[in-house]
């Protein structure tokens, strides 16, 4: 885990980068990530990790199972977890960064759907997967129209990879388990 990774006065110096990296107005308090796992377009689940400067907040991660009528759609299936985290029933505090798994699409809506909620005041970003799935061709797609290539060596490039890659992990663990509990018969 991320915690275990980097001590606090680094992940405070990796914040302060990225902050800086996305010209944010504000001190990074939050980070909420978001990904969706299916399994061909059945057993989609949600998943969200946050990190704060103390590393992973186990205790703040939440799995959405998503509507069988989204499933196979990755961004209807992204919309109906950022609805459900930040409808004002649920909402608790908004993070200072959204990092969603996807690409400038999954942005687009993301930011429209933000907009709809009447929710301003979080920055919002994407990373998508590489050509050949190699973290080296990752790329940043930020809030006004720029797509970032991974910079290697970079360290808020690799911590935003690390948050996402843990949120990953989340939601494909949670969907195997989800598909493997419907097969017992």
């Amino acid at each position: 885990s991320l915690g275990n990774k980097i001590n606090k006065k680094t992940l405070s110096n990796k914040l302060k980068n990225l902050e800086s990296l996305l010209d944010m107005r504000n001190p990074i308090e939050t980070i909420e990530s978001y990904d969706i796992s299916h399994h061909a377009g059945e057993y989609a689940v949600g998943a969200c990790v946050v990190y704060s400067e103390k590393g992973r907040q186990k205790d703040q991660s939440r799995l959405y199972n998503i509507d069988k009528k989204n499933s196979g759609n990755d961004i209807a299936s992204m919309m109906e977890l950022i609805d459900r985290r930040f409808n004002k029933q649920s909402l608790t505090k908004v993070p200072s960064l959204i990092i969603i798994d996807g690409g400038k699409t999954h942005l687009e809506f993301t930011l429209k759907k933000f907009k709809q909620l009447d929710i301003q005041d979080v920055k919002i970003i994407s990373i998508s997967k590489g050509a050949r799935r190699k973290a080296t061709f990752d790329l940043i797609h930020l809030d006004n129209g720029k797509s970032l290539g991974i910079s290697p060596g970079s360290p808020e490039h690799s911590l935003i990879q690390i948050i996402r890659d843990e949120t990953n992990r989340l939601a494909i663990s949670r969907q195997k388990k989800k598909r493997s509990n419907s097969s017992i018969i």
